[in-house]
């Protein structure tokens, strides 16, 4: 049976009507992997490429997925895995002809990417002591209020531990009631659905996003290429220190792009794995849910951004955007066009 995972990007947007490509190309978009925009050509596709394997700014953490797991693989119980996640700001040197940039000046991007790396390299099977257990992994691409985003500080880098952040009644409540890994599928779980996490992800599902860039909300996929749920072309062959998630601007102006990217440096990141483990009597599971900032000292609206050392940023940026300035007209057009489609698309997958 089919996994009903919903890994959405922005050309399943335009793959639904030719007609709603001329705004809809505009729009921001988020996939499992490391998808080039489907906007771009091949020259533009190979920039891209380049400038999100060396980001401006990145920040990786250790941690051991699996130390309390019990699993009767021991030797998973002791691995050391890296989540890192990369923000990049960039100019688009050139653009296919049928893409009008009416009102946008310096056509630029910025994008967000994650990956993980483990020990023994290879896919995801590799990584798992050659398990073929779904791995199930959700990005959450909904800006969180400062309040909660403050939360997290320099103090926390050194640990992947959404604990102080999201509370403890909340980061239990994900254990269950926000799993992503139902039976032997992989779902979208509904997050700020969640009573114990009313103050988290209920905040940011909640926020009027009118005039903000476009996002997609939480998406998940089975990154395991081995499962029984994947068909040989369903789950891309990510590789150990290879993009897991994409989150990308869209197109937008040169100074737009350069607040989308502070935005994103300092934005709390969310994310999510699981995956089935055997045991002695069959076999348990238990989410992963990671946090992190890349700067955890970006600049509040109308300053200038410093990006802390240890987050290893290495262009500056201005300030972070405001609910009206940070995209243009035409984006948000394009974002409602969006939305009403993933809603569409979401709701078959369901």
């Amino acid at each position: 049976m089919k996994s009903r995972f919903a890994a959405i990007s922005a050309s399943a947007v335009l793959a639904v009507s030719a007609a709603m490509a001329d705004d809809a190309w505009r729009a921001p978009g988020s996939a499992f992997g490391s998808p080039v925009p489907p906007f771009f050509d091949t020259e533009t596709a190979e920039v891209f490429r380049k400038a999100v394997t060396a980001p401006n700014a990145t920040r990786s953490i250790k941690f051991q997925p699996f130390a309390n797991s019990g699993t009767s693989t021991s030797q998973l119980m002791l691995d050391e895995w890296t989540w890192r996640v990369n923000v990049t700001e960039l100019a688009l040197p050139r653009l296919p002809a049928n893409l009008s940039t009416a009102g946008i000046d310096s056509p630029s991007t910025f994008a967000t990417t994650y990956d993980l790396s483990w020990p023994l390299g290879g896919n995801i099977s590799s990584a798992l002591r050659g398990s073929s257990s779904p791995f199930c992994v959700t990005g959450f691409d909904y800006p969180f209020p400062a309040n909660v985003t403050d939360l997290y500080t320099e103090a926390d880098t050194g640990s992947v531990d959404c604990r102080r952040v999201l509370g403890e009644d909340c980061l239990n409540a994900l254990n269950y009631d926000g799993n992503n890994l139902d039976g032997d599928q992989c779902v979208v779980p509904q997050w700020g659905d969640i009573p114990e996490c009313n103050a988290t992800f209920g905040a940011a599902t909640r926020a009027d996003r009118a005039g903000r860039p476009f996002t997609f909300g939480a998406a998940t996929a089975d990154a395991n290429p081995a499962s029984a749920n994947n068909a040989l072309n369903d789950a891309p062959p990510v590789q150990s220190g290879q993009g897991m998630w994409t989150f990308h601007g869209g197109l937008l102006s040169g100074t737009n792009a350069v607040r989308g990217y502070t935005d994103a440096s300092d934005r709390l990141q969310v994310f999510m794995f699981n995956t089935w483990l055997n045991i002695t009597n069959g076999r348990v599971s238990k989410p992963n849910v990671l946090c992190m900032r890349v700067d955890t000292a970006a600049a509040p609206p109308g300053t200038s951004a410093t990006p802390s050392a240890s987050a290893s940023a290495s262009a500056s940026a201005s300030a972070s955007p405001s609910p009206e300035s940070a995209a243009p007209p035409q984006g948000r057009a394009a974002a409602a066009v969006a939305a009403a489609v993933l809603v569409t698309v979401v709701a078959l997958l369901s």
